[in-house]
């Protein structure tokens, strides 16, 4: 929560726990990626629709414990007060200059965690069955790359399959299947790509 919460992304823990790994590859999920949908596109939907349901599924927990919204329990809000005690101690130690140095931070950090949901799931869907249920979330329904830096970087997030078919198991110690669907770069070279809707576009749309 604190590697979050330093960001102003206090929502994060809980919407993608509860929600991002329910829903991951469906239209429902605003934190997956649709085909031919710019990463521009994208966080316009995704930043303000993963907050939604973050708020909304922290405020289902409380009240299935018979607890309001606004209670010192409610792991969003302690994530944003987290975020304000940061800040303001940064704002008493060396003023009010850091004010914008704050807003640029935490944009940046909103903006490379949308980067990252972007191109972990893009344009790829699972099925929906007969019975109006989703099948169950498959190792081809996350892009994945195996480069050494970028993965040493990222505690082995770019092993994204197994993230999600062992959410428990720790980053360090997610692995890598050669038949797994492949990004072209490690994160880093795809964030780059990205920028570019038309590259990103025709290097990524044959390969899903």
């Amino acid at each position: 929560m604190f590697a979050n919460a330093v960001s102003g992304y206090g929502h994060f823990c809980i919407e993608h726990n509860k929600g991002h790994h329910t829903w991951v590859a469906t239209p429902e999920d605003p934190a997956s990626a649709r085909l031919n949908e710019s990463i521009y596109s994208f966080a316009a939907r995704e930043i303000p629709g993963t907050l939604k349901r973050g708020l909304q599924h922290e405020r289902e927990r409380l009240a299935r414990k018979g607890l309001p919204f606004w209670h010192w329990r409610n792991e969003v809000l302690q994530g944003y007060a987290i975020t304000l005690a940061v800040d303001l101690a940064l704002i008493i130690a060396f003023g009010w200059i850091m004010v914008p140095f704050i807003l640029l931070h935490n944009a940046i950090g909103w903006y490379a965690l949308t980067q990252a949901n972007y191109i972990e799931h893009y344009g790829l869907k699972r099925e929906k069955r007969e019975d109006g249920r989703y099948e169950p979330v498959q190792p081809r329904h996350s892009w994945n790359t195996n480069h050494i830096y970028s993965n040493l970087a990222l505690f082995h997030l770019q092993r994204h399959s197994d993230h999600h078919a062992n959410p428990m198991r720790p980053y360090q110690a997610l692995r890598n299947f050669d038949e797994l669907p492949r990004l072209p770069s490690g994160y880093p070279g795809c964030y780059l790509l990205v920028g570019i809707p038309s590259l990103w576009f025709k290097i990524m749309n044959p390969k899903v």
